[in-house]
């Protein structure tokens, strides 16, 4: 049932510029106009608006309006047409409309599958009574068109049989079920359109006059006067208040003058039924489907609709803004143009009042001088009559004058408005302009992309074929004696005396190559094998906190582009520096560094000797530690694992046996006192043997600025793990005496190391491994190894004994202090403390 949500009719302003979608929900465009069929009143077609990007090159097609079905709430109608049909048919260019004719909308209709409504009228309905289809081709021809767009029409004024002017129509409402104008919305009365009511008139009652732009109301002035009129906000949108209004005007409603039989025509070919006609518009759809690349194409092609239509909207909303204000100037320049010549024509009759005041005067002047007095109270009876009606057009000629200044302010502002548009609809082109041009560019970057990615492809399948390529490369035989060659003389070299090493080494120092390097200078540098391929990088040295020896370096292997990286733990005998090319040569098959066990950059291995020995053996390489023992054959009481078994006991009391070189740089320095000495600057690497020759701490300055650099033997380092800090066994005045360096000019060699350690009170490792080698080698033995290992522990023991019962009573003073003065909230957040870091030490220790 109609209702104000649910109406029979709609405006067709309101039809005008809604969407247009298929059953599939696919945009096809808008409705752009309503050409109306003069002779019965009915919609002949509507024109849709298809295609084009952003509103621009689109194209107007002839749709039957029987192919559309409203939706009312979306503001949107539903086109029941195939959108292939769509692209398929014979438009129109918005500036070239073609010469509508009913022979040419009857092809129209077929090629749409359609039957014209004419066909399916009854005979003599929609023409004038008596009339046949030639009379009324040859009266058209004569005097009116066929088609008149609903645009054309309202504004146009609308005379009686006598001539006078009635009104104008303001509005055509369509009956949304059959297509028929229902009625014209006519305008009449008020004063200079203000105050002007509302009329509901059937089509029936106008006849068109085309070339005066109006239409004649075949309706008597008397009924038309005393009709009910309706208001702005309460138009008749049903049928049942429509019907009241063509029966007072003296007509039968249009719908109930159709035969029943017309009723029920389809309005599909002649003959067919609508299942027939839903089946044969599915085929025509099926057989339309286009291949895979133009459905890539359409969704492509829908996607640029879809911002085309964003686009389109906001252009069209401004252009529907600036036609508004136009036809409001437009409408305010014809009511000035009006009120100018109303103006003139009251001047005209002042003009003659005045005249005839003028003649009055005469008369009275005349009638005084005879003394009628009759005549003279007459005539001044008149005269004041015509001053009253003189003062009574003055006024209204002030009104005027001041309606005429209120009109003129508001067409500027209009005028304003109208400009403003016309500057925001520029700026909508140019945006849409620039969204074009990045569209374009989007593309161009889309297809860059792609050509880059298959470039890259190609290159990692490249790089795929040469490795296995080289996979599939065997060791040769010359390679294999090349490589035992090397190992023999790395035998030799560490069997040969102190002295001549020395001598070696120093030369080669002397030459080119320094006998230390910083742990920082090593980290970073690339890794080779011996055939030259790069096998990574240096990521870490992990030290031996006991001996100060480099437990193993921390090798980057594998993945690509630096992602996906495993790391190894390396035998620093492996590693052969190549200085000048800031390299290391890596002494293993590629082979076996692949099939080695590596762990990840977050998941680094628990270190002990154990694991550490297993990974020497893997290389083929033994273990320092080891080495030493076996090279001081004859020690009694003492073999390999039962040192390391002691060692590893004392690391797990005390500290770790390892850590990274990373890891200590910035740690604090403090002495047997407590006192800060500064911090570790650098650990510096004896390329020779793996050992760090010295620490370099920074001591002195104030703020950083100054200090001075100074050569620590590892010997005199303790560490305190959970303070983070070293403890340096040399005395504080000592430390200040001793001769530092500057950062340009750090000690390189053994022999100027040899000074520094000689100051200290220590004696150079590689000296004391000279020592042991000559006792070794003349049986010459002061004391057994197991007897100086017991004295080395006992020193160590009692260093450290004493290092702690000193820092433990200066603990115990700091705490007696503390609570002489601390709060109770101090006390329990120091408990606190002291309590997580117990726990952390025993869970470190466990």
């Amino acid at each position: 049932m109609a209702h104000k949500n649910n109406p029979d009719f709609l405006s067709a302003s309101t039809i005008k510029g809604d969407k247009v979608v298929n059953t599939a929900g696919e945009d096809l465009g808008k409705i752009e106009e309503l050409m109306v069929d003069v002779d019965d009143g009915r919609i002949a077609y509507a024109v849709l608006s298809f295609g084009g990007f952003l509103g621009m090159g689109d194209k107007l097609f002839a749709i039957p309006w029987q192919a559309f079905r409203l939706k009312l709430h979306d503001h949107a109608f539903l086109l029941d047409v195939p959108k292939e049909t769509l692209e398929n048919a014979e438009g129109f260019d918005k500036d070239n409309w073609p010469v509508t004719s009913r022979e040419w909308l009857s092809r129209n209709y077929t090629y749409y599958g359609y039957q014209p409504y004419w066909q399916t009228e009854v005979a003599g309905q929609t023409v004038i009574r008596g009339e046949t289809e030639a009379k009324r081709v040859s009266r058209a021809s004569r005097e009116n068109p066929d088609f008149l767009s609903a645009d054309t029409m309202k504004g146009d004024k609308v005379v009686n049989t006598s001539g006078d002017d009635v009104g104008k129509i303001d509005e055509l409402m369509i009956d949304l079920e059959n297509g028929k104008v229902a009625y014209a919305v006519l305008s009449h009365g008020g004063i200079l359109g203000i105050g002007s009511k509302l009329f509901a008139i059937p089509w029936q009652a106008l006849t068109l006059r085309v070339h005066d732009h109006a239409f004649v109301l075949n309706i008597p002035k008397e009924t038309f006067d005393k009709a009910e009129g309706f208001d702005k906000g309460n138009w008749p949108l049903t049928r049942e208040e429509l019907s009241r209004t063509y029966t007072y005007y003296g007509y039968e409603p249009y719908w109930q003058a159709l035969p029943a039989a017309a009723a029920g025509v389809s309005t599909g070919i002649m003959g067919e039924t609508e299942a027939e006609r839903m089946a044969r518009l599915e085929r025509e759809k099926s057989g339309m489907v286009g291949t895979e690349e133009e459905r890539k194409a359409r969704m492509e092609r829908e996607r640029l609709e879809g911002l085309r239509e964003t686009q389109e909207e906001k252009v069209s909303h401004l252009e529907e803004q600036r036609i508004q204000r136009e036809r409001q100037t437009e409408t305010e320049r014809e009511r000035l143009a009006r009120l100018e010549r109303e103006q003139m024509e009251l001047e005209k009759q002042a003009e003659i009042e005045r005249g005839k005041l003028v003649g009055l005067e005469k008369e009275l002047q005349e009638a005084i001088r005879l003394e009628e007095t009759e005549k003279v109270s007459r005539l001044e009876k008149e005269v004041n009559v015509v001053k009253m009606q003189e003062e009574a057009r003055r006024e209204r000629l002030a009104q005027l004058e001041s309606e005429r200044e209120r009109v003129g302010r508001q067409e500027d502002v209009e005028k304003e408005k109208l400009s403003r548009l016309e500057r925001e609809r520029m700026e909508a082109e140019k945006r849409e302009e620039s969204e074009k041009e990045k569209l374009a560019g989007l593309g161009r970057e889309r297809m860059e992309a792609e050509r880059k990615v298959e470039t890259e492809q190609e290159r990692l399948a490249r790089l795929e074929r040469e490795r296995m390529e080289a996979e599939r490369k065997v060791e040769t035989e010359q390679e294999r004696l090349s490589r035992l060659e090397r190992e023999r003389m790395e035998a030799e070299k560490w069997q040969e005396t102190e002295s001549a090493r020395m001598a070696r080494m120093g030369g080669m120092a002397s030459r080119e190559n320094p006998d230390f390097l910083s742990a920082t200078t090593i980290k970073g540098d690339k890794v080779v094998n011996t055939s030259g391929e790069d096998l990574g990088k240096i990521e870490e040295l992990m030290i031996d906190l006991r001996d100060g020896r480099i437990a193993y370096a921390v090798l980057s292997f594998g993945g690509f582009l630096g992602m996906g990286d495993k790391l190894f733990a390396i035998p620093w005998q492996s590693l052969r520096l190549k200085l000048h090319d800031h390299a290391f040569v890596l002494d293993i098959p590629k082979e076996t560094l692949e099939k080695a066990e590596g762990f990840d950059k977050d998941n680094w291995p628990v270190t002990s000797h154990e694991w550490l020995s297993r990974t020497y053996t893997y290389y083929g390489y033994e273990p320092y530690w080891q080495r030493e023992v076996t090279e001081r054959t004859g020690l009694p009481g003492e073999i390999g694992s039962e040192r390391v078994s002691g060692r590893e006991g004392l690391a797990s009391r005390e500290s770790p046996d390892f850590l990274s070189a990373g890891t200590m740089k910035g740690d604090k320095v403090i002495n047997t006192a407590g006192e800060d000495l500064g911090k570790i600057e650098e650990l510096m690497i004896d390329l020779h043997d793996g050992r760090v020759a010295y620490a370099v701490l920074s001591f002195g300055g104030f703020l950083g600025m100054s200090d001075k650099l100074f050569a620590i033997p590892w010997q005199s380092l303790s560490l305190r793990v959970h303070e983070h800090a070293f403890v340096l066994n040399i005395p504080k005045d000592v430390l200040e005496n001793a001769e530092g360096f500057d950062k340009g000019n750090w000690p390189l060699t053994r022999e100027e190391l040899s000074r520094t350690y000689t100051y200290y009170g220590y004696q150079p490792y590689w000296q004391i491994v000279v020592v042991e080698q000559a006792e070794i080698s003349t049986g010459v033995q002061a004391e057994t190894e197991p007897e100086r290992m017991a004295r080395t522990e006992r020193e160590k023991h009692e260093q450290l004994k004493t290092a702690e019962e000193k820092m433990a009573q200066q603990d115990k003073e700091r705490i007696e202090r503390m609570e002489r003065t601390e709060t109770d909230k101090e006390k329990r957040e120091r408990l606190e403390r002291e309590r997580m870091v117990a726990e952390r030490r025993e869970h470190k220790y466990q």
